[in-house]
């Protein structure tokens, strides 16, 4: 799955190369949501059991 959500950031960085490129806002959202993404998709990687944040979340806001 990371290497489908990977190949898909690179497709729409080519895509939309001028619109992410046009203003800084935009770079910078485009870079921390690919990053955050891929961060997820390896440690979802490296241990597949452990809790989602809505399980944690919902853990402490009880």
């Amino acid at each position: 799955m990371i290497y489908i959500f990977s190949f898909t950031i690179i497709y729409t960085f080519i895509r939309q190369r001028e619109k992410i490129l046009s203003k800084k806002r935009n770079l910078a959202l485009y870079l921390l949501l690919s990053v955050s993404g891929l961060a997820l998709g390896i440690v979802y990687l490296l241990n597949p059991y452990l809790p989602s944040i809505t399980t944690v979340m919902e853990k402490y806001m009880k």
